[in-house]
């Protein structure tokens, strides 16, 4: 899009009270979003050391989600639907797995609320995989346990503009629990292992019965 188309939709976007989000991944477009008040910014993978700072100083009210979890299955585990990783090296996801990776490390330090999700649907990175990004965010960049816990929770409540009832659990949130067989702070991969999960409440209320 070129900067007027953006600026056009973003400022319809916000005559009608609306946010608006992207899919950017390289620093002319990511900083074409944050001029125009973009809040919400998908992949952000190929930014370099000026746009980290832009994302810094916009750092209140922006949010990054990379959606690591669909580069590296499509890298690692798509050899069944046709694509080897020598394929996948070649369409050159391998180097964007590697700069997103090392921006999302950045970013963080920096302060730059970064989300795990999006782009789940496909084959090779299924809908109900997604708690897989909590361990992407651990294995590949770096975050702790908590930490990844956390931007899967309490960041999901803010990018979703209510973080007055969802995320933690504190008085006056809605009750959305999920107790599973282990300690995720000593191993975050019983988030993404169904067969570890014992009681699922949604609000309060049982969603599920436990196996």
């Amino acid at each position: 899009m070129t900067e007027a188309e953006v600026e056009a939709v973003c400022e319809v976007a916000r005559a009608h009270e609306l946010r608006v989000a992207c899919h950017a991944r390289n620093s002319e477009s990511v900083q074409m979003a944050l001029r125009h008040g973009v809040e919400i910014i998908y992949h952000a993978n190929f930014i370099d050391d000026a746009t980290c700072s832009m994302l810094e100083a916009h750092a209140d009210r922006v949010f990054v989600a990379p959606t690591l979890g669909a580069t590296y299955t499509t890298l690692y585990e798509a050899g069944p639907w046709g694509m080897s990783v020598e394929g996948g090296e070649r369409r050159g996801l391998g180097e964007e797995l590697r700069h997103g990776i090392q921006n999302m490390k950045a970013l963080q330090r920096l302060g730059v609320r970064v989300l795990p999700g999006g782009d789940y649907g496909f084959a090779w990175n299924r809908n109900g995989t997604n708690a897989r990004d909590i361990v992407h965010f651990v294995n590949l960049l770096e975050f702790t346990p908590m930490e990844a816990i956390l931007a899967a929770t309490k960041l999901g409540g803010e990018i979703m503009m209510r973080s007055h009832e969802l995320g933690q659990i504190k008085p006056g949130y809605l009750a959305d629990l999920l107790l599973v067989d282990g300690d995720p702070v000593q191993d975050v991969g019983v988030l993404a292992d169904q067969k570890r999960f014992r009681t699922i409440m949604k609000n309060g209320q049982q969603h599920e019965r436990p196996h």
